[in-house]
């Protein structure tokens, strides 16, 4: 598919551009070249990422300050003319070797960016595409009857539900020729009726949009006739897109003289043949105009069976573009409906109540019903998903464990006995040898006994010495002298046989409710003093409790801090198995989370002054502690992904909380990557925020807003720019691999990716 683009950044610049410029452009087109422009925005040439390299490899020494993008760019480019056909142009494009190609007039004049990508509609601020939520197009049409202070109050509304845009409509004067006005059939004369009592004039309808503007929603206007279309655009309206009515669809010449403003254009469908949406797809495309197109049934108020929403899947494969739809069904179920068959943009009318007069006021939604619609549509294009082959999600990994099965004795067994089929049955949870690992277990014999309905663990079998393990030695020796102290996560139940096989200098006990009535002396016989200690606190309580430090209800925040008090108690037990110093480390979440929707900007404020009072407060009762909250994802996989973090996420958020407290941070880099796909940044950026505060590193990979926990190497992250960013010089950093489920087979993923991490680095 092939993209249109105005000649304007981030696909076009002045040639004059600095390189850090030219990088930046090129990371926000998605790594397509740039086409450099003369003053005259005639073309001087193309530069893309290779001919960066190639420039920086003939030229090694010459400061990156003093290079321009005219210096780095080929001079020669393959080009397109606006007398090519479509055919011609889009074959320039190839994936191999031309990714971006310029477009030239007679006069070599740039008149449009042609790209070879997925489709997408920039409307105003909002980008629209193929995966992107919903754009929620709130028609005021004529519902506002004429009057403007009901004009103004809608748009006010729409902005209150959280709708991304308005749209009004705007007719000339001589649209309908009145001399003929007795001739026409009842329901034309009913129109022109209804035209003249709902029209706004041009002032009025400007100002509706000036007011979206600054509501923080875009403006769509419909004009239905070029003299409507010459006076809006020299009114002060200055819409973000031009909406081409049904009735429009085939009016090829207006469709044109949209076109020639340069603004996207959104064409609803209804009253059309199928050949008619071809044919005006084959004008835009040939225009090279940015362009949706909508499913839309022309009725007032459409009726179910004659909606079709499974019509969306074929306008987008016909039109090869994003597509949407246009209600006129008058209940937010069918809109909603649409979003799950892949409207990426939303219209739908808003009324004041479904009783006005008019006929589009029982087509509409009214406005009391408005931001339930918006949520539900919120909420079904993130339940939609992608068509993607099928994984398990975080917390069906988790449930997968917990009710999963794995081998256990039938009976008890002693030293020396071979393991035969009869001797194995199925038991709960799923965190032991599975039943992909049955003939594995034939045939071997423990090395020490096992009783009964005990899961099987590889220390209690010969030949559980895994090449991984017998090979992480070096790595941790290299990660020691970068300047790590590095360690492995544990529980009781598995701390000294983890030890045992791993030798690390650090653990980190994880803590659960339960484990906070154990003795720390029945799991740990021997005493580690060459090993430091660090201690995660409880996330959840077998009540369901989660620590919140940062809430406003009393008796939540009493609990947390009696929680952390217990678990100090329990810390002042356990540190006296290992290396002496004068405050364990304890990584906690901090709270602060919400259900329903991220805080508003001065709930947010309160929120983290709450929190940073919390941290003092137990900072001074609990001095043998250091608490380090760590770094956070939008949405916690421990409460279904259900819920929203406030604090810690965004860089912008990190660095609001350093500012407000002297509290050093656990480093969790796939909280933060996941953050990062999310707020659309960096995760060097947020190294660079949090230098000086990082005590200690979870590590682990993670993939675009939701797979955190990953094994290194197998997610998106560039752990040697990470590495360089943390600029460790004269630092010693704890740091564990915190895998998803890094603990079965004998932690082979904890050791897995700290040898990985290492190679990395080397």
């Amino acid at each position: 598919m092939v993209q249109y683009h105005l000649p304007r950044e981030p696909f076009a610049a002045p040639r004059q551009l600095g390189l850090a410029q030219l990088l930046d452009q090129i990371r926000h087109n998605g790594g397509f070249p740039v086409v450099l422009l003369n003053g005259d925005d005639s073309l001087f040439g193309v530069a893309s990422s290779g001919d960066i390299a190639s420039y920086l490899a003939r030229h090694p020494g010459q400061s990156l300050e003093a290079i321009t993008a005219e210096a780095v760019a080929n001079q020669s480019p393959l080009v397109g003319h606006v007398s090519d056909s479509l055919e011609t142009i889009e074959g320039y494009l190839t994936p191999q070797r031309i990714r971006c190609l310029p477009v030239l007039d007679t006069s070599r004049r740039v008149v449009r960016v042609v790209s070879r990508q997925e489709p997408f509609l920039q409307i105003g601020r909002f980008r629209i595409g193929p995966q992107s939520p919903p754009l929620l197009l709130a028609e005021i049409g004529v519902n506002h009857n004429g009057n403007s202070d009901e004009a103004l109050w809608l748009v006010r509304q729409a902005a209150a539900a959280g709708c991304h845009a308005v749209k009004f409509q705007h007719r000339g004067h001589d649209l309908y020729n009145r001399d003929d006005i007795n001739s026409f059939d009842l329901g034309t004369q009913y129109i022109i009726a209804e035209i003249e009592r709902t029209r706004l004039p041009i002032s009025i309808l400007a100002d509706c949009c000036c007011l979206a503007r600054d509501l923080g929603m875009e403006a769509v206007v419909t004009p239905f006739d070029e003299t409507a279309l010459q006076e809006l655009m020299a009114s002060e309206a200055k819409p973000a897109a031009l909406k081409i009515a049904s009735c429009d669809l085939t009016n090829h010449p207006l469709i044109r003289a949209c076109a020639a403003t340069d603004l996207p254009l959104v064409l609803s469908t209804g009253m059309s043949y199928e050949r008619d949406i071809q044919a005006t797809s084959q004008l835009l495309r040939t225009l090279m105009v940015e362009h949706a197109f909508l499913h839309c049934n022309s009725t007032y108020p459409a009726p179910p069976h004659d909606i079709n929403l499974a019509y969306l899947p074929r306008l987008r494969d016909i039109t090869r573009t994003i597509v949407g739809y246009s209600s006129h069904d008058g209940d937010p179920v069918i809109p909603t409906g649409a979003v799950a068959h892949g409207a990426r943009i939303v219209e739908f009318h808003i009324t004041r109540s479904h009783d006005a007069q008019g006929t589009d006021h029982r087509a509409s939604i009214e406005v009391e019903a408005l931001p339930a619609f918006v949520r539900a549509c919120a909420l079904i294009h993130e339940a939609t998903g992608q068509a993607m082959p099928r994984t398990p999600s975080q917390g069906e990994l988790a449930n997968r464990q917990s009710l999963g099965k794995s081998y256990a004795l039938r009976h008890d067994r002693p030293v020396g006995h071979r393991l035969q089929r009869d001797d194995l049955i199925l038991v709960s949870p799923g965190s032991g040898y599975g039943i992909d690992d049955l003939e594995g277990l034939v045939g071997r014999s423990l090395v020490r006994p096992v009783t009964a309905r005990r899961l099987l663990r590889p220390a209690d079998l010969d030949g559980s010495s895994s090449a991984v393990l017998q090979s992480l030695a070096p790595a941790v020796a290299g990660l020691q002298q970068l300047g790590y102290i590095p360690g492995i996560p544990v529980r009781y139940h598995d701390a000294t046989e983890m030890q045992q096989a791993f030798a690390l200098p650090m653990l980190e006990f994880h803590m659960s409710d339960r484990d906070l009535h154990l003795d720390p002396g029945t799991f740990l016989p021997e005493p580690l003093h060459d090993v430091d200690l660090i201690v995660h606190a409880v996330e959840q309580y077998e009540d369901g409790f989660i620590l919140d430090l940062a809430s406003a209800d009393p008796l939540i925040l009493q609990r947390s801090f009696n929680e952390v008090q217990r678990l100090c108690e329990h810390i002042s037990r356990l540190r006296s198995f290992f290396r002496p110093t004068e405050q364990v480390p304890v990584v906690l979440n901090l709270g602060g989370f919400t259900t329903d929707g991220f805080l508003a900007e001065d709930e947010y404020r309160h929120t983290l002054d709450r929190a940073a009072r919390s941290l003092e407060q137990l900072a001074d009762r609990h001095r043998d502690v250091s608490l380090l909250p760590q770094t956070m994802p939008p949405f916690p996989w421990h409460q279904g992904g259900r819920s929203f973090h406030n604090l810690l996420t965004s860089r912008e958020r990190v660095q609001d909380f350093l500012l407000a407290t002297n509290t050093d941070l656990c480093f969790d880099v796939s909280h933060t990557a996941l953050s990062c796909a999310h707020f659309g940044e960096q995760l060097i950026d947020h190294i660079a925020t949090m230098a000086g505060r990082i005590a200690h590193v979870h590590l682990s990979d993670a993939q675009g807003t939701n797979a955190e926990g990953l094994e290194v190497g197998e997610g998106s992250i560039d752990f040697r720019r990470l590495h360089e960013a943390m600029q460790l010089s004269g630092q010693h950093l704890f740091m564990i691999p915190e895998i998803w489920q890094g603990h079965l087979q004998g932690g082979e993923k904890f050791a897995r990716s700290l040898i990985r991490y290492h190679e990395r680095l080397l």
